[in-house]
């Protein structure tokens, strides 16, 4: 495995671990007395719609189940791809197009009223997308040309 796959997978692995770790704690810290405004940190990450997100100490996480998916199908994915090591990078980067998709349809619907979506619909759909996302970036990296990487040791 290409040093610039580790490198990248530690990366992009650390992300969602501390959304996710900081997520849990936020949820821990408010059904421990902190006030429920505190949510309001991860809006930059997510809507938290309460009656969207999944509860832990019967608090609402401060992100919604899609995201909590999301994030935990990136890590699942980035560390399946450190296991197998291989893979087509286009079957990747077309299943995580086709996820995205329907994580669109899934919204579309609901916005426009054709049914309200389940968090269980939310999270199938965001384990999908993030797990082929994290296999399709690992995967991309790891068979990139090697010309670049060959240019830069030259200079």
């Amino acid at each position: 495995m290409r040093k610039d796959t580790k490198i990248a997978a530690a990366v992009f692995a650390a992300i969602p671990l501390a959304i996710l770790s900081a997520s849990t704690a936020m949820a821990w810290a408010i059904a421990h007395g902190a006030p429920m405004r505190w949510r309001i940190l991860f809006r930059l990450l997510c809507h938290g719609i309460p009656s969207r997100c999944l509860t832990l100490w019967d608090v609402p996480m401060p992100i919604c189940a899609r995201c909590t998916a999301i994030y935990a199908g990136l890590f699942a994915g980035l560390m399946l791809f450190l296991i197998v090591r291989k893979g087509s990078e286009i079957v990747f980067r077309w299943s995580a197009i086709a996820a995205a998709m329907l994580i669109a349809l899934d919204g579309v619907t609901q916005a426009t009223g054709l049914r309200e979506s389940t968090n269980g619909l939310r999270i199938a759909t965001g384990l999908l997308a993030g797990f082929f996302f994290g296999m399709w970036v690992l995967c991309a990296i790891e068979t990139a040309p090697r010309e670049r990487s060959q240019r830069l040791d030259a200079v």
